[in-house]
């Protein structure tokens, strides 16, 4: 009996102390309220789109292959930060060749279906990566709009700095991101995305922090904006690149992603490879 008073004591002691450890005093609640999350400049990765920008095929000829294999191959092959790169339109009159593409350069790939024109032709993007993905799938968004979604590695690096701001090393850094792309063609498809009932929010709350890149024609990329910050304030979405017929944009969540810089290269025929820099 002495035994179980005695242990009876020491827990009603320890509940007694309990508020000492876990209290907060009111400067300790200013100080969490302050604390914010957001991307910083210091880690980088690169995403390369090749695209036209237009509702056209990427691939119309030979000359066009070439040139696209001559970027994947020569410019990209073991390349510091060619983890992921998206081929817009590769619809599947041109699959043989971009397959081949492929082989040369060494990396997995996934297809991102867009729609089926007619019977014959489907339209969509060949997704380019370093390392297999477990799960690759799609979400159908409207009438002849799919979100295909996958987890390749990101390949990055952080740029340490001292107190002067001197760089003092960089550091590799991979892991495994939530990609997701689509193409809008509709106000219909945007209009699906968004809302408490839509597919942005289905898909940010499976996964708050990922990343999307796709096209919308030019004339829908306002809606898209306007839709996106609507469903959650939070979430933008932004203009990297745009072309006489679709904008190139990005969707992220502002604590985990957002983009430092997109640069282009002209590689033949009106296709232009584009690379989107990210930090986050």
């Amino acid at each position: 009996m002495k035994s179980v008073k005695k242990y009876l004591a020491a827990v009603l002691a320890l509940a007694l102390a309990a508020p000492v450890f876990t209290g907060c005093t009111e400067d300790d609640s200013y100080s969490l309220e302050s604390v914010s999350a957001s991307p910083s400049d210091k880690f980088n990765a690169k995403i390369q789109v090749v695209s036209r920008l237009t509702d056209a095929p990427l691939v119309t000829g030979d000359a066009d292959y070439t040139a696209i294999n001559n970027y994947m191959v020569n410019t990209l092959k073991g390349q510091e930060g060619a983890w992921l790169t998206i081929l817009d339109r590769t619809d599947n009159v041109d699959l043989t060749k971009v397959m081949t593409v492929s082989l040369n350069a060494y990396r997995w790939t996934a297809f991102a279906f867009n729609r089926l024109k007619n019977r014959t032709t489907y339209e969509g993007s060949m997704l380019f990566f370093n390392q297999p993905s477990r799960l690759v799938k799609s979400e159908a968004c409207g009438k002849g709009c799919y979100i295909t979604g996958m987890s390749p590695k990101m390949e990055g690096t952080r740029t340490d700095k001292d107190e002067s701001g001197n760089v003092t090393g960089t550091v590799d850094v991979s892991f495994n991101i939530e990609f997701r792309t689509a193409r809008f063609d509709t106000a219909d498809q945007v209009a699906a995305f968004g809302g408490e009932n839509g597919v942005m929010n289905k898909l940010k709350r499976e996964k708050m922090n990922m990343l999307m890149i796709g096209t919308v024609k030019n004339e829908l990329f306002s809606g898209l904006q306007s839709t996106v910050a609507s469903t959650d304030a939070t979430f933008h979405a932004h203009n990297l690149a745009q072309g006489s017929g679709y904008t190139l944009f990005m969707i992220s969540e502002e604590r985990f992603w957002a983009p430092t810089g997109v640069t282009s290269d002209n590689l033949a025929n009106g296709i232009t490879a584009y690379t989107v820099n990210l930090m986050w």
